[in-house]
């Protein structure tokens, strides 16, 4: 068990950050408000123009079932289609992971499209889990 307060270092793990950059535990959150059948297309969070974000994981909570096509930062679909929630199970402990990570740059976009399959209203978040990548020196 890790002790999820503490640096990297510390826990025995070394430190993943490239060099000339350190990377800080940061997630960005969506909230789903989606009608039935509703479909959104280009749907987006906002990257801080601080630092990089690096997403490595993917945590959500709905209501319903819904589909989901997520863009990586040049607009590139990380997918041939729409892909199922169902298809991504999760819990806060053990988020779905984005392998390798997905880089988006400092004021830049997380752009999605989504599709509501519950036939109902369906509410929900979705959890971008990742680093803000900061440039040192």
């Amino acid at each position: 068990m890790l002790n999820a307060i503490a640096p990297p270092g510390i826990q025995g793990i070394q430190d993943s950050s490239p060099t000339g950059f350190i990377d800080v535990p940061f997630n960005y959150t969506y909230n789903i408000l989606l009608t039935a059948d509703q479909l959104l297309n280009n749907e987006t969070v906002s990257i801080f123009t601080e630092a990089d974000f690096c997403w490595r994981g993917l945590i959500f909570v709905s209501d319903g079932v819904f589909s989901v096509q997520f863009q990586d930062g040049q607009g590139y679909y990380l997918s041939a289609g729409m892909v199922f929630s169902t298809n991504m199970p999760n819990t806060s402990g053990d988020p779905w992971p984005v392998f390798p990570e997905v880089l988006y740059p400092a004021g830049g976009r997380i752009q999605f499209n989504i599709l509501d399959l519950s036939s109902d209203d369906n509410e929900g978040q979705i959890l971008f889990v990742g680093v803000n990548r900061y440039r040192i020196g």
